[in-house]
């Protein structure tokens, strides 16, 4: 026969000492459960025989247990479990304090389940409260029981949960019973937390740098800021040290990174990089922002693997602006000073024009709308000074205004638009003869105007609405002479669907070009029920009403034709998991597709993804660019992309790898090849093991390498098992093993 009791446990509140103490918790009653219990009163009682301890969350399982109701002690004896929450721990003997929250397990094996499940056993675990775990000569893991494939050992073991950080003396991490790593200490995070120490060390092999390895250490300096240092051996190049700081603050923020080399072994000398972004709030209307990037030599992206930014191709940017935005009574305007300079990096057998640097740029912009309820209007204005080493330099003044009166429905529009383009110029190191001072004020008008039709379809057997949108656009633009006016920022336009519904062919501030010309699209798209878009077709072309007089240069080829060439685009959702997109500019003159391109991406599940995609341009461009994350088996997962030339006859890039999931440690492996310079291929072989819960071994950053080069792939083991695919998401959670 079984036996039960009861015991209530009454607290009493007192006034609290100061708001930093928390008024008491009160605890429900206390029930025990065993075949024999005898005690003296309710003060102590002895369960004997598949006795039971209940208490709101804590549950206390043993063959022999004793509790003390005064001060709240429980000791047991034979096979003793303690669950509390979803915390579980077995061992033979166990001494806990129900008020408090703490105690110990002889020889326990336990399971610790929060964000990340763990469990392990030890000699002897203290637990210390409810977030806080002592253990001595103990394991921990990941894993799933009775499958410890990697298995943390240490003599003490210290589990801080409200730190989230965990701390190991003489820890060894074994992978499959075989030594990895070993230090006389170590800290780890428990849950993707902060933690000063060292960070498992990294190694590649690449073409350029030869075998890579650098270990390094992170300083949690304060909760808005730390730092990362990394000393790098390599054994092509020598020994390098790599700086990362970020720092965040109510006013400011930003992040620097530092790389320097003293002495590279085949280069012949020291090299260095630098990349430093800040942000900064002078007050509520005024900011600033700083974007300065620089390396050593034109060679360092070619030799070195580096974080340093690269926002064009050879082109490192020097910018920083500070921007103030206020209002003239209802009328909002904005003011920003600039300087903005580049670093050109160059290839001797591929050179480039290096761009001209903006040292000071003064811009103003301001704002009107609804002016008397029916005109909306812009006055943008500029000043800048343009610098170059072997160019004309100079000064450009420019105004924009720009006035618009839109006309809205919900079937149509009409927006009539006028406004004028003023520019002016102080030249320097003019060829002789040339005009120093050129300027020219260009009006201009353009007439926007378009009609939305809809009707109910159907496809696939799925109710969809269809949309018939033609819009026509017009543009008068008279012809001012610009052959006087220098180039300093301005390219012709690339000719695509947005730049049909544009005013001026050019970009930049140096041309307008003149325009009568008129612009007929027409475009459909199927919506779905709940807005989004299904399908979509459009088609477009200009007409020209005047040949072309303003040029890029006074020797670049104008247009004569009345016609521009087509443009078509058709792209949306085939299937469920099926999207694509393609676009094509065909030349009706000459009867040729002068540039062309098909997208294709499936993605059914996450982790399965399939991208393939085609690019042609007539003369320059055909290359054909594959790109997958698909599973190939139980865990394994194939990883890949192949970007061809067929006009150059060469690979630009490649990548091929493998990724397995074993549920509690990830294998990644990539090997890639890369057009570095014109005539320099980089190979390179990127590997990692990352334990889950502890850290990484191996590659630092493969999967950022494998988030660049394959649109839409995840990582198979996320912090969150259920954004995971669904072939690795378990049916059951680990305690249910035992």
């Amino acid at each position: 026969m079984r036996y039960r009791v009861a015991l209530l446990a009454l607290y009493f509140s007192v006034p609290a000492l100061a708001q930093s103490v928390p008024p008491a918790q009160a605890q429900g009653a206390t029930t025990i459960d065993a075949e024999e219990i005898e005690g003296v009163g309710d003060l102590e009682v002895t369960a004997r025989g598949n006795a039971e301890i209940r208490r709101d969350e804590i549950n206390i399982f043993g063959d022999l247990l004793r509790y003390n109701s005064e001060f709240g002690r429980v000791q047991g004896e034979g096979g003793v479990r303690l669950r509390r929450d979803a915390d579980r721990f077995y061992g033979p003997r166990l001494q806990f304090n129900t008020l408090d929250d703490s105690g110990t397990v002889e020889s326990p094996k336990y399971l610790i389940q929060r964000e990340a499940t763990a469990h392990g056993s030890a000699e002897k675990v203290e637990i210390i409260d409810r977030e806080h775990y002592r253990m001595k000569n103990g394991t921990f893991t990941t894993c799933e029981p009775s499958r410890d494939d990697w298995v943390l050992q240490a003599s003490e073991i210290e589990l801080d949960y409200d730190k989230q950080e965990g701390r190991a003396t003489q820890p060894r991490l074994r992978f499959y019973d075989v030594p990895v790593l070993a230090f006389p200490y170590a800290t780890f995070p428990l849950e993707n937390s902060r933690r000063s120490g060292l960070l498992a060390p990294y190694y590649s092999q690449t073409s350029q740098r030869g075998l890579e390895f650098g270990v390094p250490y992170y300083w949690n300096i304060a909760p808005e800021a730390d730092l990362t240092v990394t000393p790098v051996l390599m054994t092509k190049r020598g020994e390098q040290l790599k700086g990362w700081g970020r720092y965040l603050q109510p006013k400011y923020s930003g992040e620097m990174k530092l790389e320097y080399l003293p002495d590279d072994k085949q280069f012949g000398a020291s090299r260095s990089g630098v990349s430093w972004q800040h942000a900064h709030i002078f007050a509520p209307n005024f900011t600033g922002n700083l974007d300065y990037n620089r390396v050593s030599d034109d060679r360092y992206f070619t030799d070195l693997a580096s974080s340093v930014r690269v926002v064009t191709i050879g082109n490192l940017q020097q910018d920083g602006f500070v921007t103030y935005n206020g209002s003239l009574g209802r009328f909002p305007y904005s003011a920003q000073a600039r300087v903005q300079k580049f670093q050109t990096l160059q290839d001797p057998l591929a050179p480039i024009d290096p761009p001209y640097h903006r040292v000071p740029q003064l811009t103003f912009n301001s704002n009107a709308s609804n002016l008397g309820g029916l005109v909306d209007a812009t006055l943008p204005a500029e000043l800048v000074r343009f610098t170059h080493d072997v160019k004309v330099e100079g000064t450009r003044v420019s105004i924009n205004p720009v006035a618009a009166m839109p006309f809205l429905a919900p079937s149509w529009f009409v927006t009539p638009k006028v406004g004028f383009r003023s520019a002016s110029y102080g030249l320097d190191h003019t060829d002789p003869g040339a005009e120093t001072a050129p300027r020219a004020t260009i009006p201009w008008f353009s007439l926007d105007s378009g009609l939305v039709f809809e009707r109910s379809a159907r496809f696939f057997g799925e109710a969809l609405t269809q949309t018939l949108e033609p819009r026509l656009f017009y543009v008068k633009v008279p012809y001012r002479n610009q052959d006087a006016f220098p180039i300093f920022d301005t390219a012709l336009a690339d000719f695509n669907y947005t730049q049909l519904f544009s005013e001026n062919r050019f970009t930049g501030g140096d041309r307008f070009g003149d325009a009568d010309q008129l612009t007929l699209a027409m475009s459909s798209r199927f919506l779905m029920q709940n807005g989004q878009e299904a399908l979509r077709a459009t088609i477009g072309q200009r007409y020209y009403f005047e040949d072309e007089r303003v040029g890029l240069t006074p020797t670049s080829p104008l247009r004569t034709s009345r016609a521009s060439d087509i443009l078509g685009s058709v792209g949306g959702r085939l299937f469920r998991y099926w999207t694509f997109d393609t676009t094509a500019q065909y030349n009706r003159l000459e009867k040729e597709t002068e540039r062309f391109q098909v997208s294709f991406k499936y993605s059914p599940e996450v982790a399965k993804v399939l991208n393939a995609s085609y690019r042609f341009t007539r003369g320059s461009v055909r290359q054909i660019d594959l790109a997958t994350q698909w599973p190939i088996s139980a865990g394994w997962y194939g990883i890949g992309r192949y970007n061809y030339s067929f006009l150059d006859g060469r690979l630009l890039e490649g990548l091929a790898g493998a990724e397995y999931n074993a549920g509690c440690w990830v294998f990644r492996a990539v090997v890639t090849k890369v057009q570095a310079a014109t005539q320099v291929v980089s190979t390179g072989l990127f590997f990692q093991i990352e334990f889950n819960g502890i850290g990484q071994v191996g590659t630092e950053d493969v999967v950022g390498l494998l988030q660049r080069n394959i649109p839409g792939y995840t990582v198979t083991n996320p912090r969150n098992p259920a954004a995971g695919p669904p072939s690795l998401q378990r049916p059951l959670p680990f305690q249910q093993v035992y």
